[in-house]
């Protein structure tokens, strides 16, 4: 893995995986506020980017995951160079900061950029609308269809309960699954849902039959992490 490495990171488990290349003092912290339907962002601290020699050597597979600028159009061509497969969710990209620290999605330029440079995005139906607005376009599907119809870049969408968009190749596909079970908590399923598509796909080439298996691996995991979050405690 690689990202900024933060004093406030040190003791987290997600330090041993850090290859530390990168140091700051400071660190993405986010308010999360959860209402019924959205989620509302305000940020408290901000990362520096990750510079284009905090990244690998030898060609691989490569996940973007950034949340709010640290990876730029600039580095996605360094990646480019040298990574046979680069999958990146869409949100840290259409993300901009208020002066009261309220996260909010503007269309970029830049996020258009980035779909040149990529092979699968993840976004859910607010950072998609938001893309499609950089092109002037009011209508999602007619936005999808004009991205994918000029690059091989393959879309993914996850829209809530039921239903994944999958747009390819200037063709938009609605693709709906079984909801067998509704998370308490969703923060993270997104990031997870391109990993493991990234992996079905890449297995199997079938870019509708991997959305299926992405979303029961992505089921199984916020049974999993639902459990051991909201276990009741034990009592002597």
């Amino acid at each position: 893995m690689y990202s900024v490495m933060s004093p406030r990171l040190v003791s987290h488990p997600i330090a041993e995986y850090i290859t530390r290349l990168q140091y700051s003092t400071r660190t993405n912290i986010f308010v999360l506020n959860y209402t019924s339907e959205k989620r509302f962002l305000k940020l408290l601290e901000k990362a520096p980017p990750i510079y284009p020699w905090n990244t690998h050597q030898d060609p691989c597979y490569v996940i973007a995951n950034p949340v709010i600028g640290e990876v730029g159009v600039s580095l996605l061509r360094v990646l480019r160079t040298k990574s046979e497969v680069i999958a990146l969710d869409l949100q840290g990209l259409v993300r901009s900061v208020t002066s009261s620290g309220d996260v909010v999605l503007t269309p970029h330029s830049e996020a258009l950029d980035a779909l040149r440079l990529v092979d699968v995005v993840h976004a859910d139906v607010e950072e998609a609308e938001c893309l499609v607005r950089g092109l002037g376009e009011t209508s999602l599907q007619r936005g999808l269809s004009a991205i994918t119809r000029t690059s091989r870049v393959v879309i993914l969408i996850t829209r809530g309960l039921g239903e994944i968009t999958v747009a390819y190749g200037g063709l938009v596909r609605d693709v709906v699954v079984d909801v067998e079970y509704v998370a308490r908590e969703k923060t993270g399923a997104g990031d997870y849902f391109l990993s493991v598509y990234l992996l079905h796909y890449l297995a199997s080439n079938d870019l509708v039959e991997s959305v299926y298996r992405a979303h029961e691996d992505v089921t199984e995991w916020l049974i999993e992490r639902d459990r051991v979050l909201h276990r009741a405690p034990t009592t002597q």
